[in-house]
C-alpha cells in the first residue's frame, strides 16, 4: 500500500526554482577562480622579476655592468638602471612588464 502523506507536490509556479540558484553559484565561482588565477599571476611575475633583479645586483657587484646585462638577459630582463658606488650596486630591471629593484655589495674576506 503506498502512503500519500509523506508526498508533497511542488505548485507549478516553484519547479525549477533551483536552476537560477545553482547557475548563479557556478557563475559566483567561476568569477573568483578567475581573481585568484589573476593575484596569482601578478604574485608569481613579481617574484621572478625580483629574483632577477637579485642575481643582476650579485653578478653586478662581482665582475660588472655587462656580466649584470647578460645575467639579467639570461632571466628574460632588460636592465634599466645600473650604478656602481665603491663595493655597491644598485640595479632595476624590467621583467614581463614588472620593474624590481636590488641591490648588492661586494666584500672582501681575509679569512
Amino acid at each position: 500500500m503506498r502512503d500519500d502523506k509523506n508526498t508533497t507536490e511542488v505548485p507549478a509556479g516553484e519547479r525549477g526554482a533551483a536552476l537560477p540558484l545553482i547557475a548563479l553559484s557556478l557563475a559566483g565561482l567561476l568569477i573568483v577562480t578567475w581573481l585568484l588565477l589573476g593575484v596569482t599571476q601578478r604574485v608569481v611575475a613579481r617574484a621572478d622579476a625580483q629574483a632577477a633583479a637579485d642575481a643582476t645586483a650579485l653578478a653586478g657587484a662581482m665582475n660588472g655592468r655587462s656580466t649584470a646585462t647578460r645575467v639579467a638577459s639570461a632571466n628574460g630582463a632588460i636592465v634599466i638602471s645600473f650604478s656602481s658606488t665603491g663595493n655597491r650596486v644598485d640595479v632595476v630591471i624590467e621583467r614581463d612588464g614588472v620593474r624590481a629593484v636590488a641591490n648588492a655589495e661586494r666584500r672582501l674576506s681575509f679569512d
